[in-house]
């Protein structure tokens, strides 16, 4: 127990080390010097402050940058390079902002709209569309920064949306809540004049909560869509289907169960988040050694949101102590996967969820 008391200690020194250095005023943007573009973009409380503000580290030059001040991110920049966040206001508003990649020319998108709320944006690969959740189980599809489609009424709070890959297509789920069943997953076409509805079907179970937004989430290829589903005998499963036509496929999650999803380029091959919290890769190839262990959990965390990036040789993650589950409560880390038994790299503290620049 003293030997575990010690490496805490140790370990939370090493957060509060790196996040005091990375929230320091040297490194927020400077209009005479352009910042480089990020490899990795989040969200973060800094030292001394209150509201969340978005932040890029560059790792060649191991910088970090506070590019805007007042912003949760909740999607990664796009192909041209855009970003989109809420704002929370300090009379209890909200308001969706896109602006570019490193902070510049905020805009303020359906500033005109009466939502009482605004539960999270998300924007396309290809910067054409946003999604929001408003109103509680409302979902709105903002195209071209002025055309608005109510895309539902019966949204499934705390879920997420996602876009398709190229970002013509969007898939969400409809119910009542997370926890009541039926849960529809819904498909839409988007890149048109007209939005066309390419598939409506009811999953066979209900969506697996573990803190955080339960997600949805799209093949490497745009052709499939996950979702992770538990049954009456609460098994856990990736439920698997194709965007349009009738091709499904459950494959149950044994022994660690699963919460979050991150698919590679292998429809069989999947970063996963286990029911208590640790990372492991899974390969439904293999009959024997189908699980590896991947996130080096001390277990009294929850290792969440696991994303690896263009050249598939990281992984980033957000880790939640299990006594401190506040949305901007968790430690930012970054994990080498080409070094075996690789210790994690902490990049932050005070962190809601982080994204890959999808271009580097």
């Amino acid at each position: 127990m003293k030997i575990e008391a010690k490496k805490l200690q140790i370990y939370f020194f090493l957060v509060l080390l790196t996040f005091s250095i990375i929230s320091c005023d040297t490194c927020r943007y400077n209009e005479v010097f352009p910042i480089p573009e990020g490899d990795i973009f989040f969200t973060a409380v800094p030292v001394n402050s209150n509201e969340p503000s978005i932040f890029q580290i560059d790792l060649n030059q191991k910088n970090t940058y506070e590019i805007i001040r007042n912003g949760i991110l909740y999607s990664p920049p796009s192909s041209n390079k855009k970003i989109v966040f809420i704002r929370n206001n300090p009379g209890g508003t909200q308001e969706v902002v896109i602006a570019n990649i490193d902070g510049t020319q905020q805009k303020v998108v359906a500033g005109s709209y009466r939502w009482y709320s605004r539960d999270f944006a998300i924007l396309s690969s290809n910067g054409n569309s946003i999604a929001i959740g408003a109103n509680g189980n409302e979902l709105w599809l903002v195209r071209n920064e002025n055309m608005f489609t109510k895309l539902s009424n019966n949204f499934c709070r705390g879920t997420i949306p996602a876009f398709s890959p190229d970002g013509s297509k969007i898939a969400l789920i409809e119910a009542k809540d997370i926890y009541t069943p039926p849960h529809n997953l819904v498909v839409y076409y988007i890149e048109s004049n007209q939005i066309v509805k390419l598939k409506n079907v009811t999953l066979p179970g209900t969506i697996v909560e573990l803190f955080g937004e339960p997600n949805i989430y799209w093949s490497y290829d745009g052709t499939y869509i996950f979702a992770i589903i538990s049954n009456d005998s609460r098994e856990v499963s990736i439920y698997t289907t194709s965007y349009e036509g009738s091709y499904e496929q459950i494959r149950k999650v044994e022994l660690v169960g699963c919460a979050y999803l991150e698919p590679t380029e292998d429809i069989d091959k999947f970063f996963i988040t286990g029911l208590d919290g640790s990372i492991w890769y899974i390969n439904f190839r293999e009959e024997v050694k189908r699980y590896k262990y991947i996130s080096p959990g001390f277990g009294f965390s929850y290792n969440l949101f696991p994303k690896y990036n263009k050249k598939l040789n990281h992984l980033l993650y957000t880790r939640y102590y299990r006594d401190d589950l506040q949305l901007q409560s968790g430690t930012l880390e970054l994990l080498n996967l080409n070094e075996e038994n690789a210790k994690p790299k902490i990049i932050s503290s005070n962190v809601y969820r982080a994204f890959w620049n999808p271009k580097k």
